[in-house]
């Protein structure tokens, strides 16, 4: 599966965003990203890695505007996703571009059918 690159606009009142790239391996969601600054685009900080299992979501939801299309994860704990930056509690909007739209339905897509499959297995046993 390709990587997905995203924006995490709007931090701290608008002067700062993050972006980055997404990539699935096995059952975890790797984060690779930097913050900049969006006035002067002088700051970025170091580039960070962070990895957050499938079995901390609940959900990955896929949302396609006119405009934008947008990948939200719902994480089960606000501990999951203590390390990627936002203004929610337990989600995050990553922001894709249009021609990456197919990337983040498909993730989305995996995600999600690997959560019910994990949720199945927990029934069954």
């Amino acid at each position: 599966m390709r990587n997905l690159p995203f924006v995490i606009d709007n931090l701290n009142g608008g002067f700062m965003l993050v972006e980055g790239i997404l990539r699935v391996k096995g059952s975890t969601l790797t984060f690779e990203f930097q913050k900049k600054d969006t006035v002067l685009e002088v700051y970025k900080s170091d580039l960070m890695t962070v990895e957050i299992p499938f079995t901390d979501l609940q959900m990955v939801e896929f949302k396609k505007g006119l405009f934008s299309t947008k990948l939200i994860l719902h994480a089960s704990n606000a501990r999951a996703l203590k390390d990627i930056p936002g203004n929610e509690l337990v989600s995050r909007t990553l922001k894709v571009k249009k021609k990456d739209k197919e990337i983040a339905a498909n993730i989305s897509s995996k995600v999600n059918l690997e959560l019910s499959e994990m949720k199945l297995r927990e029934l069954e046993d």
